[in-house]
């Protein structure tokens, strides 16, 4: 079956609460109208009116919490367990099967080996950090195109987009064809716990540094007997800055304070840094150690596979989900050779090992079963010509006992 082409489908014109919005273009994302994002310095309680402004019964409004999210984001430790939790469930590899065979669908396989759709798999993943992710699907010829709707102009309750995030006119998106709706179990993402840790944490970075400010550079103090001399001593101390020296008038005294350690600020600072940073760990990625240049390797281990056979294996049920409950359907009704009453996406679960043990597998089994010389040669990269024939070479064993009558020979002989 080749993969054919889309079918031109009709898209309605959007639908706003007060007024119509014309489609020009497929893109539901052309009728919102662009505005800057919440950039201000947050706190906590700031994230607290935004789970209750989601948590509206009647008017539930998600830009305040999602702005709050992507600015909480921008943190090195956050990226880096969020990018670890990614990697583990998107660098499986994975392929479509015959739900009544079992057997791997290359064409279809092959199919979702692209850019757009490692894009779509990135965009699960967003909806465990965002609680949700809406993104449309447009066909250009053989092509797919990924277009996420941003998450602030979405209510994911009434399943609607803004065109302005604290507007009032909107489109009921689930009418819109192409669109996928990926809404994530969790209430307000799987980051909403460590909000808290990653705003304190903050606090703790900017009191150390301005710590720094105040009492990095020691102290410097004079006195002088001879007031007329204050204005300029003051101003020589101003010049003095990080030089090691300087001249003053006679009779004044210099004293030299040394702040820097004044209240322990490692006890004070960098202990409340490294146990946020613990806290924002365990519910991404199960454990600290695997960020902490503390922990050993055996612990280390246990918490990755804690990880890759745990949270990642959650991750992953939830994305086939979405891949196999909404893709499928929506890739078929876009004329592509998918359907998920007979076919199904799944994550490669088979138990990786090196090459040199597989080879190893298979050179025992050979002893006992005949293998398929294609799958040999397709697996291990082998150019097989054709099967040897093993007759004409003599046993090794029958070799070893013909060794000791042929000694006995010689002896006699001689």
């Amino acid at each position: 079956m080749s993969i054919k082409k889309r079918r031109n489908i009709a898209v309605p014109a959007f639908q706003a609460k007060t007024a119509p919005a014309k489609n020009s273009d497929a893109a539901i994302i052309s009728a919102i109208v662009s505005e800057v994002q919440d950039r201000t310095r947050k706190d906590i309680q700031k994230w607290r009116k935004a789970m209750t402004a989601a948590e509206n019964p009647t008017e539930p409004r998600w830009a305040a919490m999602q702005d709050l999210i992507d600015d909480m984001i921008i943190d090195g430790h956050v990226e880096s367990v969020l990018l670890i939790r990614a990697a583990a469930t998107m660098n499986n590899r994975s392929y479509v099967v015959d739900i009544g065979t079992g057997k791997k669908l290359d064409e279809q396989s092959q199919f979702l080996e692209k850019q757009w759709f490692y894009q779509f798999l990135e965009a699960c993943f967003n909806a465990l950090v965002h609680k949700y992710n809406v993104i449309q699907l447009l066909a250009e010829e053989e092509k797919i195109k990924i277009v996420p709707v941003p998450y602030r102009n979405i209510s994911i309750t009434q399943q609607r987009m803004y065109l302005e995030a604290f507007g009032t006119k909107y489109v009921d998106y689930i009418e819109v064809p192409g669109i996928i709706e990926i809404n994530h179990s969790s209430k307000f993402g799987i980051i909403n716990s460590i909000i808290p840790n990653i705003i304190w944490k903050r606090n703790s970075m900017q009191a150390w540094a301005e710590f720094g400010e105040k009492f990095g550079m020691p102290l410097i103090t004079a006195t002088t007997a001879n007031r007329n001399d204050i204005k300029r001593i003051e101003t020589m101390l101003r010049q003095l800055g990080e030089a090691a020296q300087a001249v003053m008038p006679h009779g004044t005294d210099i004293k030299i304070h040394d702040l820097a350690n004044s209240g322990n600020p490692v006890n004070t600072y960098e202990k409340q840094i490294r146990l946020h940073d613990e806290q924002i760990s365990k519910p991404i990625v199960g454990s600290a150690t695997m960020t902490d240049t503390a922990g050993n390797r055996s612990q280390t281990e246990v918490h990755e596979r804690t990880l890759d056979d745990k949270i990642a294996i959650n991750d992953k049920r939830f994305i086939s989900f979405i891949i196999n409950d909404q893709l499928f359907p929506l890739l078929q009704e876009m004329g592509f050779p998918f359907d998920n009453t007979k076919m199904k996406f799944v994550f490669d679960e088979t138990e990786t090992m090196s090459m040199t043990e597989h080879w190893k597998m298979v050179w025992e089994a050979i002893g006992e079963f005949e293998i398929d010389t294609e799958w040999i040669a397709k697996t291990f990269n082998i150019p097989i010509t054709g099967v040897k024939n093993t007759a004409a070479i003599p046993d090794k064993k029958e070799e070893k006992k013909k060794t000791p009558k042929a000694k006995g020979f010689f002896e006699n002989f001689q």
